[in-house]
C-alpha cells in the first residue's frame, strides 16, 4: 500500500547560486559530509547537489511534513547503491519522526532524473 508520493523538481541554476553566495554555510544545513563529498568530487557538481536536494524536497512532500515540523535536511541522506541506484537513508531525528508518522514497517523508493538545468526527483512511501 502507498502511504505517501512526493515530487519536486528544482532549477540546477538556483543550487548553483546558493552555493555560490553561501558557500559551506549552505552546503552544511542541507547536506551531510558524504553527500558534499561526492558532489565535490564530481563534474557539475551543482547538478548532483540538486539532485539531492529535489530528493529530499519529494521526501518531505511523501512523508506529508514538508519542510517543517521537525523536518532537519541534512537528515534526509541521498546514496547510491553499487549499482547506481539512488536511495534515500533517514537519520537522527528524521528518522523517529518518519515512524512516528508513517508506523514502523515502510520502504522509501527514490527515482531522480536530470539535465544540465532541470532536476526532477520522486520519492514514493510503500507500507
Amino acid at each position: 500500500m502507498i502511504f505517501g508520493i512526493g515530487i519536486d523538481t528544482i532549477e540546477v541554476p538556483r543550487i548553483s547560486r546558493s552555493i555560490e553566495i553561501y558557500g559551506e554555510q549552505f552546503l552544511s544545513r542541507i547536506f551531510a559530509e558524504e553527500e558534499i563529498r561526492y558532489c565535490i568530487g564530481r563534474p557539475h557538481a551543482a547538478e548532483h547537489f540538486a539532485a539531492r536536494f529535489a530528493a529530499k524536497e519529494a521526501f518531505a512532500k511523501a512523508l506529508g511534513t514538508g519542510v517543517r515540523r521537525g523536518f532537519v535536511w541534512r537528515h534526509v541522506v541521498v546514496l547510491k547503491e553499487w549499482s547506481g541506484r539512488p536511495f534515500i537513508e533517514l537519520r537522527e531525528g528524521i528518522s523517529g519522526l518518519a515512524h512516528r508518522i508513517i508506523g514502523s514497517d515502510f520502504r522509501i523508493h527514490l527515482s531522480i532524473t536530470h539535465t544540465k538545468e532541470t532536476v526532477e526527483a520522486i520519492v514514493t512511501i510503500e507500507l
